[in-house]
């Protein structure tokens, strides 16, 4: 009886040790699985918000404009649109000399921040890209469902042609050369180059500053007007360093247009003639050299020359506010878009936040925002588009505006060292662009002169030369040697001096 017993005492205790492994077990997958669940909801979670978090830099710290800015450069653009200029815009070039004013402290030319030539050239080449409509990833802006992004949006809109099917990446006509004269008209040793030691100056590094109403206050008090050059002839850009808790890619100005103040730092007055331009973060300055790993395509001074002409954010500086530009849908706040990996010919994100403005004209409800506009907060790698709104605006500032509208004539003077345009209207070259390595020029002037020829391309080097003498009513054709695609300056000048600058495009 006795071992009866404890047999049934060692079964029970044995069929008590199974059902506790087998709870424990469960409790294990069950552990196990909300484990996993946790691992992934934090993954895509953070795959998803990392999508529009606000990054360690901050894109811009330009300062917002004010109503009466907004008013008086809404009503240019109005006599913009009267006055058709905008319309001419699309066979006029405007060409824009840039001096980047370099500040650094004792390194040699090329070590960071003292960037080399090749970064500031980089940095030419982007512009020039961007505002052309042909800037990296540019292929990725490809048909959905057959049409052109952003189709739902014009239609509903009725948006004018060519954005009547699709907004279309507009090439704006606006190109960028460096200077390649000072203000005395003495030939730079380095095109489009002022370097600036701040302990030369005795001045502070401006990475010793750790806020950034401090480093601001540096830069416009300071370094811009001790070193700016004639806004009216030149846009200004000064690169340089700044401490990691500063935290920002770049600022700019807006044009002044009439007596209104507009904004700091943007209206009329002393501030505007001693800080007019844009100020950007060296590791953001163009796409090779010392560079941050998310803003390496020299998408900064893109974004912040928008500003510089006039444009505004996507999202109007506020809750599903206005930019003024009808061809793009209305957002509610700067988007941090990041493009990784994935085949080129995707739109990637497309449609982007549909909804988050759905009352309203020219809401987002079914094509979502336009996070690949240069003027959002998007990576540069996620930024390729102005539209022709934007280029209306762009076009006031440089027809409407005092201290824009003389750059494209200084261009001729600044670039090249030659007096301004004279005899414009006397010549007409031909094709542009340029096909098959020739290129025609008319000339109709009621009098003979000869003429010299020279092609530069974006960095004022000469590729081509030739003169013709005696000439009035002739059409000269020129055989150019192999060139590799882009933009170059025509440079023409007569025996009187006369001058004119005409951007080329070569296929």
């Amino acid at each position: 009886m006795k071992k009866i017993f404890q047999g049934f005492k060692i079964k029970i205790s044995f069929d008590a040790l199974i059902f506790k492994l087998k709870s424990i077990i469960e409790c294990m997958k069950k552990i196990t699985l909300f484990l996993f669940c946790e691992f992934m909801v934090l993954l895509f979670g953070a795959t998803l918000n990392a999508q529009n978090a606000s990054p360690t830099l901050q894109r811009c710290m330009a300062a917002t404009p004010t109503a009466e800015w907004d008013a008086m450069f809404n009503q240019l653009v109005e006599i913009t649109k009267q006055q058709h200029l905008d319309e001419r815009s699309k066979s006029t070039n405007y060409v824009i000399p840039v001096i980047f004013h370099v500040i650094y402290g004792t390194q040699a030319i090329g070590q960071y921040p003292n960037l080399s030539q090749a970064q500031i050239n980089s940095q030419i080449q982007v512009l020039n890209d961007d505002y052309a409509g042909t800037g990296y990833n540019t292929n990725k802006y490809v048909n959905v469902n057959g049409h052109l992004p952003f189709y739902d949006y014009a239609v509903a809109y009725s948006l004018p042609s060519p954005d009547n099917a699709g907004v279309v990446i507009a090439n704006t006509g606006i190109s960028f050369i460096l200077a390649t004269k000072d203000q005395s008209g003495t030939l730079l040793a380095e095109p489009g180059i002022d370097r600036i030691s701040y302990s030369s100056f005795g001045w502070a590094d401006p990475a010793s500053f750790t806020n950034l109403s401090n480093f601001k206050n540096y830069m416009d008090a300071t370094v811009k007007p001790s070193t700016i050059w004639d806004p009216t002839l030149f846009f200004n850009v000064w690169v340089s360093d700044c401490n990691s808790q500063v935290s920002i890619l770049g600022y700019s100005t807006f044009p002044n247009g009439t007596s209104l103040s507009g904004l700091s730092g943007g209206g009329s007055g002393s501030a505007q003639a001693t800080t007019d331009g844009c100020w950007i973060y060296a590791k953001a300055c163009g796409n090779t050299g010392s560079l941050d790993p998310t803003y390496n395509k020299g998408r900064t001074l893109t974004h912040e020359s928008g500003h510089y002409f006039g444009l505004r954010h996507v999202w109007g500086d506020g809750t599903c506010a206005t930019d003024y530009c009808n061809d793009i849908p209305k957002a509610q706040q700067a988007n941090y878009v990041k493009i990784s990996g994935g085949s080129s010919s995707t739109l990637a994100a497309y449609p982007y936040n549909a909804g988050t403005c759905p009352t309203g004209t020219y809401n987002n409800s079914t094509d979502g925002e336009m996070f690949m506009n240069f003027m959002d907060y998007s990576d540069d790698a996620a930024m390729w588009m102005f539209t022709h709104d934007q280029v209306t605006r762009m076009v006031t500032a440089l027809n409407q505006s005092p201290d824009r509208s003389n750059l494209t004539n200084s261009a001729a003077t600044m670039t090249t060292g030659v007096d301004r345009v004279s005899f414009d209207n006397s010549i007409n070259v031909f094709p542009n662009p340029v096909k098959n390595n020739q290129i025609n020029i008319t000339v109709n002037l009621p009098y003979s002169t000869n003429l010299s020829i020279s092609l530069q391309n974006i960095v004022g080097q000469e590729v081509y030369s030739n003169a013709a003498v005696s000439v009035a009513h002739q059409t000269l054709s020129c055989n150019l040697p192999a060139l590799p695609n882009g933009i170059y300056m025509l440079v023409l000048t007569g025996s009187n001096h006369e001058k004119i600058v005409k951007k080329i495009v070569v296929e």
